[in-house]
């Protein structure tokens, strides 16, 4: 009876072999496609974020709609982290300026008025630049590109924990924003973070 299990069992182990290896090379050769084509859910994502941005700009007719977020900077020789921001998402009107790439890796420090700020009251809103903004290396950037107005909202994680700032400014001459708009705003902000 013996001599007949050990071909039945061989022959069945021979099997089950053969179809995990299978199995295995075709998760081996799925996981190395989606590796490939991680930028189609990326591409996805951040097209519908820049699509929302360039709606909000449009609807209260702002220059420029942007999201700046923190991420660690690298390291000083002490061991302590630098604390940075960078613009990643821009919407632009017609005739404005880009400046993502000039707000690259800039040190808390340059902005820190504002960013207390934000952590106390979630938002802060400028609406004549000279006059209300706090002296920063943000206020000169700004300065620079002739931002008039610039509105600030926290964009904040589950946790509650201040992730990034979104803005909206305004060129050529000091802008004040409905109250409904700014309501609207906020609960797009509150859902901001999802993309981010």
């Amino acid at each position: 009876m013996v001599e007949v299990w050990i071909p039945v069992v061989t022959t069945v182990l021979g099997a089950l072999t053969t179809l995990l290896t299978i199995w295995y090379r075709n998760r081996l050769e799925k996981e190395k496609r989606d590796k490939e084509c991680f930028l189609s859910g990326v591409i996805e994502n951040e097209s519908e974020l820049l699509e929302k941005l360039g709606e909000i700009r449009n609807s209260v007719g702002a220059s420029r709609a942007a999201v700046y977020q923190f991420h660690n900077g690298g390291e000083y020789f002490t061991g302590k982290s630098m604390k940075k921001y960078s613009m990643t998402y821009e919407q632009v009107e017609k005739g404005i300026a880009r400046i993502q790439h000039q707000n690259q890796s800039i040190p808390v420090s340059g902005a820190i008025r504002l960013f207390a700020n934000l952590l106390t009251n979630r938002k802060a809103f400028f609406k004549n630049l000279d006059k209300d903004f706090p002296e920063s290396l943000l206020k000169y950037n700004l300065q620079e590109v002739g931002v008039d107005s610039i509105y600030c909202w926290a964009i904040l994680d589950l946790n509650k924990n201040v992730i990034g700032v979104f803005t909206l400014d305004f060129v050529l001459e000091p802008t004040k924003i409905s109250q409904k708009d700014l309501d609207n705003i906020q609960l797009y902000v509150i859902k901001m973070a999802g993309y981010l």
